[in-house]
């Protein structure tokens, strides 16, 4: 198909095209040369008998092309003897060039540059047939836009902070993620004495890393998810890297004994402090198993209605403020300062609703000396696990059955 000089740029734009894969095309452009260049490239050619531009050419993302991945370059190449002179291609928002480099042969041009989510790009080039007829050509794509972009990131574990080694590594999806296995690939957690991990789903969007054993103590840690330009499924694509830098404290671990009512700290696997305890008394006793510190307030409100209890229920309690908490489930189990009514049976009863109270100078205590990310274990109870994503009970999972979604522990 040739166009003449007189024919808009809306026609050639209709009539070129291209294929998103790459097949090519013959753009049927005319001449850019004047009269004389035209006769110098074909003797016989008269005034009524220009030369035709004849080459072939395919470019990267088609003409018109939507939700074209940003990490993927644009390309334009010449074919069946067709080179490229010059090749633009412009950020039609801001009108800026990108950068590109041209193959040796002059057949191929590939951007060297990252596209942006959410842009319109215009492809301008200039090609040379096997005749040395000069055509032009454009064309025009956008990338993915906002509603098809997916990020990750990390709600309990912030950049710079510092955690307990029992930390456990929460990633969250702004899309479900409908390719698993190649998203977990794309998961590290990397620092010195870091073992292998695994992970395991909670649900489409949520996915938690874990390693046999808890991090190393005081150790450096990076986390991270590379989605950037990966498709998590149904056309969701990543439209940035995690990557999230935080340490760890001195190991620490507390031991609640029901049959002995106490409980026991350790610091770097080193006793520091046992105290006596109350645990959750026998309409509601206390979960057992291995959780983790979430998060530590110096006052906290009880309320019963929170837990669905209402005046003249058997367990209903008045609306109190606790001292020194830290809470182990989002439920509400926490380990926090016994109020006044509770210290007589400290160390001898359980009349909490599952938490594990202290007297006052030892929940001072253990507030002071553990942290987010720290582990608790309770034993002893007669009652199950609390389910592991209530809370942080990942460490109940042996290792081994960590990945495996239906595995169905004591809870």
């Amino acid at each position: 198909m040739a166009f003449s000089p007189k024919e808009s740029m809306a026609s050639r734009r209709q009539a070129l095209g291209l294929s998103a894969l790459g097949l090519t095309s013959a753009f049927g452009l005319v001449a850019c040369g004047s009269s004389a260049d035209n006769a110098s490239s074909s003797a016989s050619a008269t005034p009524s008998e220009k030369p035709k531009y004849a080459g072939k050419v395919s470019v990267v993302p088609e003409n018109e092309a939507t939700e074209h991945n940003p990490t993927h370059p644009a390309t334009v190449t010449g074919e069946e003897g067709t080179t490229l002179k010059s090749v633009k291609l412009v950020n039609d928002t801001t009108g800026a060039e990108l950068k590109g480099t041209l193959s040796d042969d002059k057949t191929t041009w590939t951007s060297s540059e990252d596209l942006e989510f959410d842009t319109q790009y215009t492809l301008m080039y200039t090609a040379i047939d096997s005749q040395k007829v000069e055509g032009k050509g454009e064309s025009t794509f956008g990338t993915v836009t906002a509603a098809n972009q997916a990020d990750a990131w990390i709600p309990n574990v912030q950049e710079g902070g510092v955690y307990g080694v029992g930390q456990i590594l929460e990633f969250h999806f702004s899309e479900p993620v409908v390719n698993k296995d190649a998203i977990e690939k794309l998961i590290s957690v990397t620092g010195k004495g870091v073992g292998e991990g695994k992970i395991r789903w909670y649900s489409d969007t949520v996915a938690r890393w874990r390693t046999e054993d808890y991090l190393p103590a005081r150790t450096a840690i990076t986390a991270k998810a590379n989605i950037l330009g990966v498709d998590l499924g149904n056309g969701m694509i990543g439209n940035s890297n995690l990557v999230v830098n935080f340490s760890t404290s001195d190991k620490r671990y507390a031991l609640a004994d029901n049959n002995t009512k106490t409980m026991q700290m350790f610091v770097n696997d080193k006793l520091v402090n046992t105290v006596p305890i109350t645990l959750g008394n026998e309409d509601w006793p206390s979960v057992v198993g291995k959780l983790v510190v979430i998060e530590q307030e110096a006052t906290y409100k009880f309320d019963p209605t929170t837990l669905g209890l209402k005046k003249g229920d058997p367990h209903w309690y008045e609306p109190f403020t606790a001292h020194n908490t830290s809470r182990l489930t989002n439920s509400g189990v926490f380990v926090h300062q016994a109020l006044p009514s509770a210290y007589a049976y400290v160390g001898v009863g359980n009349v909490s609703h599952g938490c594990l109270g202290m007297m006052p100078a030892d929940a001072q205590y253990f507030f002071d000396t553990f942290d987010v990310g720290d582990i608790v274990e309770t034993v002893n109870t007669g009652y199950p696990m609390a389910d592991p994503d209530n809370g942080y009970g990942d460490w109940n999972i042996p290792f081994a059955s960590y990945s495996d979604e239906n595995y169905k522990g004591d809870w």
